[in-house]
């Protein structure tokens, strides 16, 4: 049984990149030339097809997304944690049902 693709993005502090398997999460994108790989937990590479840039918003402020590998295969859309806090020179901070995040000053 399917059940599509995950709309949402998921913080995750281990990974590498920001990544997705939708393209419209992407605002600009280029074609991904290079024959690089994103490699799953259990081993399985993903073809990367595009790289680009998007943007979360939220009332308070914008979160910038830079240098988004779109991977087709990937079934959740991923934030590399650490990426996003030196973007946007920001603080995360992690609750048990929501975060905060505040630009440095």
């Amino acid at each position: 049984m399917s059940y599509g693709v995950n709309r949402n993005w998921y913080m995750d502090t281990g990974a590498t990149d920001h990544i997705t398997g939708e393209l419209d999460k992407l605002s600009v994108r280029d074609k991904y030339h290079s024959g690089d790989q994103v490699h799953t937990a259990m081993g399985l590479g993903m073809k990367i097809t595009h790289i680009g840039h998007g943007t979360l918003h939220f009332p308070s402020h914008d979160i910038h997304l830079r240098n988004i590998l779109h991977v087709p295969q990937a079934s959740k859309s991923l934030l590399f944690v650490n990426k996003i806090a030196r973007d946007n020179n920001a603080y995360l901070e992690f609750h048990p049902d929501h975060f905060f995040s505040s630009n440095r000053k």
